[in-house]
Formats: structure tokens, C-alpha cells, sequence
């Protein structure tokens, strides 16, 4: 059921995610497609504040920050889990992988590989300050529309 709180929460972890993502750009090797990386972190963004944040958001003034950092942590999750995944993809058509046990493997490989190569203290802090503003936004908007 849409609520006030999954809404804002929604639109501002899309916000988030579409600002780390340009903020990262500049990191990738030159004459990389990247397209599609604002709008899929902004749709992982919208996803997790919908289905993860929003119906939280009503448990208490005190959980704010709990759910900032494991909202911080899914949505980090979730990226690079497309990300990885779509690379994995495009390894496996290229018959890099013995079978599919190597290819399921590699997504987290990957992931990490992406994790450790792209975090910066900038992307850091938009992302922690980020949460936490979505989270207290939601909290809010649930006690006053909830």
C-alpha cells in the first residue's frame, strides 16, 4: 500500500543513488558506456527506499539511524549486485567461465572488485548523509501523514 513515507524515502534514496553514480563516473576508464549506471542506481535507489525503508520508517525516532546504515548497506548491496551480475553476463558470452557455479561465483568477486576500485570519501558521505536524511525524512512523514 503506498504511503507518505515509502515515497519520500523512494524518491530520496533515487536521488542518492543517481548523485554517487555521478560522482563514481568520472573513476571509470575513458570510452566506457555509462548510460545506464545513473539510472540503475537511481532505480535501485527507488526500489529500496519502496520496499525496504518505508515500511520501517514508523518504528520510533530511535531506529533512524539503524535503518540509515542497513538502508545504506542494501542499497549498496543491490547496485553492485546489478552491476556485477550484468558483468557476469557479458563474461559468460564470451565463454570465460568453465561452468555455472565459476559464473555465480564471480558476481561476488566482481562486486567486490567494483566496491573496492569506486569508493571514495566523497561517494562515502554522500551516501552515509544521504541514508540518514532519507531515513529521518521517511520517520517523519510517517508520524505526521502515516
Amino acid at each position: 500500500m503506498p504511503t507518505a513515507a515509502k515515497l519520500i524515502s523512494a524518491l530520496i534514496l533515487a536521488a542518492v543513488g543517481w548523485l554517487c553514480a555521478e560522482l563514481v563516473k568520472p573513476l571509470f576508464p575513458e570510452g566506457q558506456d555509462l548510460s545506464k549506471l545513473s539510472p540503475t542506481t537511481a532505480t535501485a535507489g527507488l526500489i529500496v527506499g519502496w520496499f525496504y525503508l518505508g515500511p520501517r520508517a514508523d518504528r520510533g525516532l530511535g531506529n533512524v539511524g539503524a535503518n540509515a546504515g542497513t538502508t545504506l548497506f542494501v542499497q549498496v548491496f543491490l547496485t553492485l549486485f546489478a552491476f556485477s551480475f550484468s558483468k557476469m553476463i557479458s563474461n559468460s558470452l564470451r565463454k570465460r567461465y568453465d561452468g555455472p557455479i565459476e559464473a555465480l561465483q564471480d558476481i561476488f568477486l566482481i562486486g567486490m572488485d567494483y566496491a573496492v576500485e569506486y569508493t571514495t570519501a566523497e561517494v562515502a558521505a554522500v551516501a552515509i548523509l544521504g541514508t540518514f536524511i532519507a531515513s529521518s525524512s521517511a520517520f517523519y512523514a510517517a508520524r505526521k501523514w502515516g
